[in-house]
């Protein structure tokens, strides 16, 4: 079997179509990515990888959609490093942030925006030490709420693109699926989201970083055989990617340069030894 680039490139076109046409329509009604409603705006973006991939893999190539998307809760060891591999990214990103020139620990999470008050007394009414209580929201949050939007994407992402690409193997079809979501990703630093004083930093770094998390997340797609397994490190991450920034000061555009790099490292760690990498994505 070869990868078909039509398919892939039709599901690209349209996710990408309608998830910026939905960005853009939030911002055009003027909404703000700061806001309460921001995060159901930001939920329903996710989930337009989803939806697309299973569109077209139903109702338009009319093929079967458990199997070949990986949609299996089956848990294993995979699904385990899934949940807690993030917060050892961000509290490692954290430490190296706080290297920066300027940069200045913040016990009292100052580094939040204002928009964000009602989640930090959320972290203060934990009664544990705010870095301590915050992770421990992120853990609780990122298998549960923050893994339905990240499924979303991962059923795009590591679910239909992992099958038409599989036959790429392991490094080129990471390196393309990381690449088509990093520049998915892209616009919405332009139209408000995520830091606004800091866009081009933003997008540059979210290159980095879907890039580098790409072959993290096809190794647990291929080990777990499981989109599920992908889309709890992906909620994971993106719960407990607050930690970077709540305690830290005064660190600039590249504050969060450190969980590219951290990534980095564990890519390095990971892939070193050769028994881990599996030689076609598509043999589990």
């Amino acid at each position: 079997m070869s990868q078909n680039w039509r398919r892939v490139a039709v599901f690209y076109v349209v996710t990408f179509t309608a998830t910026h046409a939905l960005s853009l329509g939030y911002v055009w009604a003027g909404g703000s990515w700061g806001s309460p409603n921001s995060f159901a705006v930001a939920n329903a973006l996710m989930l337009c990888p989803g939806a697309v991939a299973l569109t077209l893999q139903r109702l338009v190539f009319r093929e079967p959609i458990v199997e070949p998307f990986g949609l299996h809760f089956r848990p294993n060891r995979w699904f385990l490093f899934g949940w807690l591999f993030p917060p050892l990214v961000m509290v490692t990103a954290l430490a190296f942030s706080l290297l920066l020139p300027g940069a200045v620990f913040a016990p009292d999470m100052t580094g939040l925006p204002v928009e964000m008050s009602a989640f930090k007394q959320q972290v203060v009414g934990t009664g544990i030490p705010p870095l301590a209580g915050m992770l421990l929201i992120g853990l609780a949050l990122g298998p549960t709420l923050n893994a339905v939007g990240a499924l979303g994407e991962e059923i795009g992402w590591r679910g239909f693109l992992y099958k038409e690409l599989a036959p790429l193997g392991f490094w080129r079809c990471s390196l393309v699926t990381g690449g088509l979501s990093a520049l998915w990703h892209v616009p919405l630093f332009f139209e408000g989201y995520g830091d606004r004083e800091h866009p081009v930093a933003g997008g540059l770094g979210m290159i980095a970083f879907a890039l580098l998390l790409a072959p993290i997340l096809q190794l647990v797609r291929a080990q777990s055989a499981s989109v599920v397994a992908c889309a709890i490190l992906h909620g994971t991450m993106g719960s407990t990617r607050l930690v970077t920034v709540a305690f830290v000061r005064d660190g600039g555009a590249w504050a969060n340069a450190g969980i590219p790099l951290v990534l980095l490292a564990t890519n390095v760690i990971l892939f070193l030894p050769t028994e881990l990498l599996p030689r076609r994505s598509s043999e589990k």
